[in-house]
């Protein structure tokens, strides 16, 4: 990836809009000045919030990291000077509370360094090793054998663990497997097969007897250098695998200098002093090569802290006035998204660069923040209260929506709908998807009243499933709306950059949005709920678990469980990885919420690996 310079707030477009009169209805808190109501004005609103949300500097906007709380300030700051309301009963906009735990290395008391005969090498943290977060530290030198890519395959008469010993030693693992490229390989030619996965080879060097792992990088996954990137850092990639196995990952450069120094040899005599001859025979020949590192030591030491994940959405209010001012109509999207990507990320070789989201929602998040500048700029109330939310932790499992939803700043019972924004960036021949119209019989009429004189090619699907931050508020019975330009080739991948959006056509959609709005702020009756199709199925997903996808297809990690929730009174347990459910494998968190929100009311069997052991647990989905 082409990093980019980061693209700062630039101070000089912080005009505000004048929307007003030709609506129909006036709205608005404290006025603020009216300034540019051009379509112009709102493009360059808009692409300046998008281009410092979706920024380098923001590092894909992750829950408890600094660049999320820089991404809060930035929203907050926005709806300050625009004279929104605080939401929250103790006059914040935020809204906050704990997603889980993770672990973070003690950076004074984690080293690794290699000792030879004649060199000791001390490796400098973050830039030539990294360290697997686990929960037990370590303190431990052993001596170190190379086995390839660690690879035990008999039925390919091919296992590199075969008359070497490595009880009790530090075992040196390359990624991937022999023969990559080769469409005649026994390992499902061309394609990767399942002893490239990193969980298959944790657990050949755990059955082996071995004392620690040192990964590194294979020649075809990294051609210089510069790609040459950490597998660990980014988080626990390997749940409870390697138990309280010591596993770093170093440089090509590192093991390249030993192996200068104590070169592998062939019983022919041939000597191999870099990794990539080595790839080469193994290749060429598909025999292992591996044998001790004669006169090296492996020492490791490690210490490990548990943090709990602090994270806030961020609510403003327009108060409404007359009878209809005490109900309440929320109009929400997330503004977090994958960080570095390490999970979520559907360019999984590539969990070490920025994950921008600039669809995936950095363009609901500023279209949000105009939203909020039109209405508030407007004199008077509307009949309604208009209660303005950015949520966290959707990309986390609707975690941001949920909890409002389980501790709700507005009344439920009050609030007639929720209109939710996702991803509103490519729109394509004016094609505007609206899912979920049919969970009130009241939308279609507002929807296209709405559309009159905007010529938008309003796309409405019978039934489907859209995993977003509308179906907590659908699970309780409240309508709602999800507005979407559709997925596209970036969503989830480094590329979701700002310069594949297209703002003209984004603020197209906020256009729109403003008149929808206005349409269901001004209803005599508040939206029934449910209607034809699928507009009647209440999803809900509030299972209480914080997940993560485990990669290779290893099933989805439980990191957190909420107290009294689904998933705790069925007796689920943080670190449980969900290997099905039902007789559906779950392969990806995504799978788990769809799974999950399919079977609303249902009792369903989760499959269930804890510590090694599978076990299956019944989870009562339904809602008391």
């Amino acid at each position: 990836m082409n990093f980019r310079i980061p693209m700062r707030r630039l101070a000089t477009v912080r005009a505000f809009i004048a929307f007003g009169a030709s609506v129909g209805m006036s709205l608005g808190g404290a006025a603020i000045a009216q300034q540019d109501v051009s379509h112009e004005g709102a493009l360059e609103r808009f692409t300046a919030d998008l281009k410092y949300l979706a920024s380098d500097e923001l590092a894909g906007r992750l829950p408890g990291t600094p660049e999320m709380e820089t991404c809060l300030k930035f929203i907050v700051d926005d709806f300050k000077k625009s004279g929104l309301k605080p939401g929250m009963p103790d006059g914040t906009y935020l809204q906050t509370f704990d997603v889980g735990r993770r672990n973070s290395v003690v950076a004074d008391k984690t080293s690794f360094g290699l000792v030879g005969p004649k060199d000791k090498m001390d490796l400098a943290l973050g830039k030539e090793f990294s360290v697997q977060l686990k929960n037990n530290s370590y303190d431990v030198t052993k001596d170190l054998v190379f086995v390839g890519y660690g690879i035990n395959a008999s039925e390919h008469n091919f296992n590199e663990y075969a008359g070497v010993d490595v009880k009790d030693k530090f075992v040196i693992v390359m990624r991937m497997e022999p023969q990559q490229d080769n469409p005649d390989s026994v390992f499902d030619g061309a394609e990767t097969s399942d002893y490239a996965s990193i969980r298959n080879k944790v657990a050949s060097a755990v059955e082996a007897g071995a004392a620690g792992i040192v990964f590194v990088n294979d020649g075809k996954t990294v051609t210089n250098e510069d790609a040459d990137k950490d597998e660990l850092s980014a988080g626990d990639l390997f749940g409870n695998s390697t138990g309280s196995l010591p596993f770093v990952h170093v440089k090509r450069a590192v093991i390249d200098k030993i192996l200068a120094q104590a070169p592998l040899t062939k019983p022919d005599g041939k000597k191999f002093s870099k990794l990539a001859e080595i790839e080469k025979f193994i290749d060429e020949s598909l025999e292992p090569v591996s044998q001790p590192i004669e006169g090296w030591k492996a020492t490791a030491k490690a210490e490990f802290k548990r943090e709990e994940i602090m994270t806030s959405n961020i609510i403003g209010v327009i108060d409404g006035e007359g009878d209809l001012a005490e109900e309440t109509l929320v109009i929400g999207g997330h503004y977090d998204h994958l960080g570095m990507g390490a999970f979520g990320s559907r360019s999984p070789n590539r969990g070490k660069e920025i994950h921008n989201g600039a669809d995936d929602n950095a363009t609901g998040t500023a279209g949000i923040m105009e939203l909020v500048r039109r209405f508030q700029s407007r004199d008077g109330k509307p009949k309604r209260r208009l209660v303005f939310i950015c949520f966290t932790a959707e990309e986390m499992g609707l975690l941001g929506a949920q909890h409002y939803v389980a501790n709700p700043v507005y009344p439920l019972k009050d609030t007639i709908a929720m209109v939710n924004y996702d991803m509103i960036g490519w729109l394509r021949d004016d094609k505007l998807t609206v899912y979920d119209w049919e969970s009130s019989p009241e939308f279609a009429g507002a929807l296209d009243r709405a559309n009159e004189g905007m010529g938008l090619n309003l796309i409405k699907p019978n039934g489907g499933f859209a995993g977003s931050d509308h179906l907590p508020f659908k699970g309780v019975g409240i309508p709602v709306m999800f507005l979407h330009t559709g997925l596209t080739s970036t969503y989830h991948t480094p590329e979701d950059d700002f310069e594949s959006i297209d703002c003209n056509g984004a603020v197209k959609v906020i256009d729109y949005t403003e008149r929808l709005i206005d349409e269901l702020a001004n209803l005599d009756s508040r939206p029934t709920f449910g209607g034809g199709g699928g507009g009647s199925r209440v999803q809900r997903v509030r299972l209480g678990a914080q997940l993560e996808t485990i990669e290779d297809g290893g099933g989805v990690k439980i990191v957190g469980i909420t107290e009294d929730s689904m998933a705790a009174k069925a007796g689920l347990k943080e670190g449980d990885i969900i290997k099905k459910i039902g007789d559906e494998a779950t392969a990806a968190r995504r799978d788990v919420i769809r799974i999950v929100s399919s079977n609303s009311g249902k009792k369903v069997k989760f499959t269930v690996d804890r510590s090694g052991t599978e076990s299956v647990i019944e989870v009562n989905l339904k809602n008391d």
